[in-house]
């Protein structure tokens, strides 16, 4: 069952407001109307957790550890990536001249993204699950129905059916697509200014 939540937290991601990273420093009149969107969600998805300084410190340093984990990953393929790069640039420029991409190459691409897209997968899962469970004793009986509660919101709003998923995947989505969002350290810091 744990499976299935993984899958479906694509499926809600909509329904939780995930934010998104801007791809430029600076952001558009909308993107930055398009954004305060998704912290408005955020938002609404914790304030009723009523998070105490010591959970929102506690989230906060988990959030580091949880991301620093995936740039190790990300610096291994890119690592990879460089040790490719002078055959990587001659073939781009052979392409750019209409040349036909070496079938060796093109098996190379294609095991290198479906390697890499399988460790983050993994990844991910390890670092959800291990968040989930050191997290887990710190919150409250009531925030954590809250939280399953929410998972099971979202799901049902996406069409899923919930009745085989057990709380603790409930839990754990609600971890990985709110409490793991990319913008959570940054908005605890503000919610807690603002309200602690």
């Amino acid at each position: 069952m744990r499976r299935i939540s993984w899958v479906v937290a694509i499926a809600c991601g909509l329904a939780f407001g995930l934010t998104q990273q801007a791809s430029t420093p600076t952001l558009s009149e909308v993107d930055q109307l398009l954004l305060a969107l998704s912290d408005i969600t955020w938002f609404n998805n914790i304030r009723p957790l009523n998070l105490t300084k010591p959970q929102i410190e506690r989230l906060t340093a988990t959030h580091a550890r949880a991301y620093q984990q995936l740039e190790r990953l990300i610096q291994e393929e890119a690592k990879e990536l460089r040790n490719r790069k002078e055959e990587i640039l001659k073939i781009r420029e052979d392409t750019s001249r209409g040349k036909s991409l070496p079938k060796e190459f093109l098996e190379t691409i294609k095991r290198l993204e479906t390697d890499a897209a399988q460790k983050r997968r993994q990844l991910r899962t390890q670092v959800v699950s291990e968040i989930a469970t050191e997290l887990k004793p710190h919150f409250t009986e009531e925030q954590m129905q809250y939280m399953i509660k929410r998972s099971k919101e979202a799901l049902e709003a996406a069409r899923v059916d919930v009745s085989q998923i057990k709380d603790d995947s409930l839990y754990a989505l609600f971890v990985e697509t709110v409490l793991l969002d990319p913008r959570a350290p940054d908005l605890l810091k503000e919610w807690q200014t603002k309200n602690l």
